[in-house]
C-alpha cells in the first residue's frame, strides 16, 4: 500500500523531504504557505550570497590597479545589484519547482494546520501516514525596539532597500549581522556592530575572531562588543541608540540581527501531541520523530545549528526513518558552518572550546595565508588554517579556516573527520601546488612538526 506523506513547510529541509518520499514511492503533499525554497533560497543564502558575490567584485575592481591593471572608480547600481538578486532567486526558486513537478509531489500553496491525521488549508483536507514538520524560522524583533519604524529592518526587510546606508546600526554580531556590516561596508557605509557577548561570532574559535577583526576592522566596521542597547530616539531620517555605558550611536539605519523564532505556534502542534519547548523548537529524538508516532521534523523548527544543509539532510533523513528505508539516527558530527564575510570563516567539527566542554586534548596545527603563492597571487594575504585533532590519538576532530575560499576548502576536512583520518594521514595526502587548498596540508604536516617551510 502506497504510503501517504504530508510536508509542512518548502524549504531546505521540506523540499528534500518531499523530493526523498516520492523517491521513495510515497505519495507526495507539500504544504507551503509562500513560495518553495523557504527562508534560504528567498531570504537567506541565496540572495545575500549574490549581493556579497557583488560587493567581493567591487573590492577587487578597487584593488585592480596592484595587479598592474588600471580602471576608473566603478559606480555602484545599487537597483540593479538588487534586481540580480532576485533574478538569481526565480531561477532557483523555478528549479524547485521543476523538481517537485517531475517526481509528482503535489504542491499547496497554503498555510497549513495540522487536525488529526491530516493537515489541513482554507479549502482542502490532506491525510497523511507520516507528517514531517519543517516549518523554518522568522527574524526575530527585540522588545523596546520599534519593529515597525521605516528606519529599522530585520535580515528580511533589508533585502528589500532601495538605497545605500550611509551609517548602519547592526544589533547583534552573529554570523547574519557580520555578514550584512561586510556587504555595506563594501558599499561604502560605515557600520557599528552592538554584541551584548564579550566576543562577535560566539562559538567560533577566539583566536580566528580576534584575527579577523583586525581585518575587517580597516573596511569601515566597528565592533562594540559586551555592550548594550538600552533605548532608540527616532526620527524620520535617522535613529539614535543609546548604550549601557552611556554612548550613542546616530544611523541612517538599524538592523536588528538577534536570531531566529521558529513558527511552529497556532499550526495544532499541541493539540497533536506534539511537544514545543520553550523556545518554539520542537522536541525530536534522534530519529528526528516527535511524541506523536506519525509525525517527525526537521530544519530550523528543531533547534540546535540553523545551518540550510544541515535542513536538508534532516529532511532527506526524517523522510528514510518514517517510510522504514535505512532507518538510522541524524549524525551531526560533521556539519560545516560557513560565514561569507570578506574575509571568510569556515569551521567543522569540534574547536578549542568544544573540545574542552568534550574533555578533549587537542594538538594544534596551523598554517598562514602569508605563506600560500596561490593566495598572494589572487591579493588575498589574509587568513590563517587551523586544524584540530585528539592530541591522545592524533585522529582529527575539526577545523576552522579564515581567508580566501575558506567555504571550499573545509570540506575536506570534513571528509577527513567522517573517515576518521589523522592529522598525519592528512599531511600525507599530495596537494596540488601551488592551490588555497593545500593549506590544509601545511597545517597538517606543522601538527605533526614535519612542514618544510614551517617546522
Amino acid at each position: 500500500m502506497t504510503q501517504r506523506v504530508v510536508v509542512l513547510g518548502g524549504g531546505p529541509a521540506g523540499d528534500v523531504a518531499a523530493l526523498r518520499a516520492a523517491q521513495l514511492g510515497a505519495e507526495v503533499t507539500l504544504v507551503e504557505r509562500a513560495e518553495l525554497g523557504g527562508t534560504c533560497l528567498n531570504w537567506g543564502c541565496i540572495p545575500t550570497k549574490s549581493l556579497l558575490a557583488g560587493a567581493d567584485l567591487l573590492r577587487r575592481i578597487r584593488d585592480a590597479a596592484s595587479f598592474g591593471i588600471r580602471v576608473p572608480e566603478p559606480e555602484v547600481d545599487f537597483p540593479r545589484m538588487m534586481e540580480r538578486k532576485e533574478e538569481i532567486v526565480l531561477s532557483m526558486r523555478k528549479g524547485v519547482e521543476a523538481a517537485c513537478k517531475r517526481r509528482g509531489v503535489h504542491v499547496v500553496h497554503a498555510q497549513g494546520v495540522v487536525d488529526g491525521d491530516a493537515v489541513v488549508t482554507t479549502d482542502s483536507r490532506h491525510e497523511f501516514d507520516h507528517l514531517i514538520v519543517c516549518v523554518g524560522t522568522e527574524p526575530s524583533g527585540l522588545p523596546g525596539i520599534d519593529m515597525e519604524h521605516p528606519l529599522v529592518v530585520t535580515s528580511n526587510g533589508i533585502l528589500r532597500l532601495e538605497r545605500i546606508p550611509e551609517h548602519m546600526l547592526v544589533i547583534g554580531g552573529g554570523v547574519v549581522g557580520c555578514e550584512f556590516a561586510s556587504l555595506f561596508a563594501a558599499l561604502g557605509s560605515r557600520i557599528t556592530v552592538v554584541e551584548v557577548l564579550p566576543q562577535v561570532l560566539a562559538g567560533v574559535d577566539a583566536r580566528i575572531v580576534q584575527q579577523w577583526r583586525r581585518i575587517v576592522e580597516k573596511q569601515g566596521i566597528t565592533f562594540l562588543a559586551g555592550r548594550r542597547v538600552e533605548s532608540v530616539d527616532y526620527a524620520a531620517d535617522s535613529v539614535k541608540a543609546h548604550l549601557d555605558d552611556g554612548m550613542a550611536v546616530e544611523a541612517d539605519l538599524l538592523l536588528v540581527s538577534v536570531g531566529r523564532r521558529a513558527q511552529t505556534r497556532g499550526i495544532g502542534l499541541e493539540d497533536a501531541g506534539v511537544a514545543v519547548d520553550e523556545r518554539d523548537h520542537i522536541d525530536v529524538d534522534a530519529f528526528l520523530r516527535t511524541a506523536n508516532p506519525k509525525i517527525w521534523a526537521a530544519g530550523d523548527c528543531i533547534g540546535g545549528l540553523q545551518l540550510a544543509h544541515l535542513g536538508s539532510a534532516e529532511g532527506g533523513r526524517a523522510v528514510e526513518n518514517a517510510l522504514g528505508h535505512e532507518v538510522m539516527p541524524m549524525d551531526r558530527t560533521v556539519v560545516p558552518s560557513c560565514i561569507y564575510t570578506h574575509p571568510e570563516i569556515a569551521m567543522v567539527g569540534l574547536n578549542p572550546e568544544g573540545a574542552k566542554a568534550a574533555g578533549v586534548d587537542l594538538k594544534l596545527g596551523q598554517a598562514r595565508y602569508l605563506g600560500n603563492g596561490k593566495a598572494l597571487g589572487e591579493g588575498e594575504p589574509d587568513g590563517l588554517a587551523q586544524l584540530y585533532a585528539d592530541a591522545a590519538t592524533d585522529r582529527l576532530v575539526g577545523a576552522t579556516v579564515m581567508g580566501v575560499h575558506a567555504v571550499e576548502i573545509i570540506h575536506e576536512v570534513g571528509v577527513a573527520i567522517s573517515d576518521g583520518l589523522s592529522m598525519d594521514d592528512l599531511g600525507s595526502i599530495i596537494h596540488a601546488h601551488p592551490t588555497v587548498s593545500e593549506l590544509m596540508m601545511d597545517a597538517a604536516e606543522q601538527g605533526e612538526g614535519v612542514a618544510p617551510y614551517l617546522s
